[in-house]
């Protein structure tokens, strides 16, 4: 039988422009019913061919905080609501892209939007905040996280929650205020995410991989999160978990603004197997806990598992415990610095340490002394070419746990008179500056 318009209707979608008045030149030249069946399969392969060509071309959806019209996204006057995002994902072709309206309030967010759906290898879908005008500006989502937070108020509800099938997303301009643990969750196993210019303030934390319900286990591959300010956090930045690799973290700065109140603060946490990761420009400041008999809070962490991480040009400030404290295998640090924390550089694993500044260890309560080096039990650090100097008298400069290894090559090191400059069950080594 030949191929009726409707069939090819159907078969092509909505985005598919038929011509009937073509099908029907087509059909009456030919003579018999196979030549018009030939036809039809033939027309049919021609315009499926054209709406496969539609279908994969970029298309842009709208999104605003008051949805409009019949909210189907076209344009601004039908602009579709937040919660409609997973649906618009799932909707665009690879390449295509969501804009949040930026310049109409902010977006009320009381509960996850969970995304199954994501672009290709080659191009993915980018949700990002503008004007109306088209122009690049942030979109405000708004959470009901107290604020200011104190230990025991309403935390707050985690926002995207991206799951398996999430992938090759990219996101940008989009500002978070008072969300809780996850700005972004990494929920399932996703790769190509992108996250830029983007920042978050008063948050639980603002990005995690953490599996969710029948998702058994969660990991994030080919990460970047690039130029990202996190103000006013208490548990942390960025976790990062799973088997997660080929990471990039570069120009980011979070400072907790010291939210006390949850255990173990962290800026940045790598744990599990978290392999192949490059920090760079990374700034973590504050990270407050003092929930416990030792406080806590780290700038940064790696936990043992984890390998392959290198820094570059990163700083650790004001923490209340260690500034770096590194427990992965193959790590590397280049010109770091590490200041006013309990424990400026605090190592578990082996770690090469290059052209750093340690300055100005500071405890402020708890147990545990201020060091600029605390090297653990069968660990060993490598530091050459750094800066090691402050005028506390209850500074230990260097304290070595029985078994650790710490080998100092060309460094400067300026300490009070009366201060002890190690601390020694290991093995210490120092060869003076050139």
């Amino acid at each position: 039988m030949p191929i009726s318009p409707d069939r090819l209707m159907s078969t092509c979608g909505a985005r598919c422009r038929f011509r009937p008045f073509a099908y029907a030149g087509l059909a009456s030249s030919l003579g018999s019913a196979l030549t018009r069946a030939l036809a039809g399969i033939a027309l049919l392969a021609i315009v499926s061919e054209s709406c496969l060509a539609l279908s994969q071309g970029a298309q842009i959806l709208y999104i605003s905080p008051v949805p409009a019209g019949s909210e189907d996204g076209t344009d601004w006057s039908n602009a579709g609501s937040l919660n409609r995002l997973p649906e618009f994902i799932a909707r665009l072709a690879p390449g295509g892209s969501i804009q949040l309206k930026a310049d109409a309030g902010p977006y009320r967010v009381d509960r996850q939007i969970a995304i199954r759906n994501g672009g290709g290898d080659r191009a993915s879908i980018t949700i990002h905040g503008v004007d109306s005008k088209g122009n690049p500006a942030n979109a405000e989502i708004l959470g009901l996280r107290a604020e200011p937070w104190q230990k025991g108020a309403q935390a707050g509800s985690e926002i995207f929650r991206l799951l398996t099938g999430a992938n090759h997303l990219t996101f940008k301009n989009i500002s978070f205020r008072n969300t809780g643990d996850g700005s972004f969750r990494v929920a399932g196993n996703i790769r190509g995410l992108h996250i830029e210019d983007v920042s978050a303030r008063n948050v639980r934390r603002f990005f995690d991989v953490n599996p969710s319900g029948t998702e058994q286990k969660a990991q994030v591959d080919d990460l970047t999160i690039r130029r990202v300010d996190v103000r006013g956090f208490s548990k942390g930045a960025i976790r990062i978990r799973g088997d997660s690799s080929n990471i990039v973290i570069e120009d980011v700065l979070g400072d907790s603004e010291r939210q006390d109140g949850d255990n173990f603060a962290i800026g940045i946490a790598l744990e599990d197997t978290v392999h192949d990761v490059a920090l760079r420009r990374v700034e973590m400041m504050n990270s407050h806990d003092s929930t416990n008999e030792y406080w806590n809070g780290d700038g940064f962490t790696t936990e043992r598992g984890v390998r392959n991480v290198s820094f570059e040009d990163t700083t650790a400030s004001g923490s209340t415990d260690g500034g770096y404290d590194l427990k992965s295998s193959a790590t590397t640090l280049r010109r770091p610095i590490a200041g006013d924390n309990k424990r400026n550089y605090r190592i578990w694993g082996d770690a090469a340490i290059i052209d750093c500044v340690s300055r100005d260890p500071h405890k402020r309560g708890g147990s545990g002394s201020q060091n600029h080096f605390w090297i653990a039990k069968g660990a060993r650090a490598d530091v050459s070419g750094c800066e090691i100097e402050d005028s506390d008298e209850r500074t230990t400069a260097f304290e070595i746990e029985p078994g650790g290894s710490l080998t100092v090559q060309n460094s400067s090191i300026k300490t009070n008179g009366k201060a002890s400059l190690v601390r020694e069950g290991g093995r210490l080594e120092i060869t003076p500056s050139q």
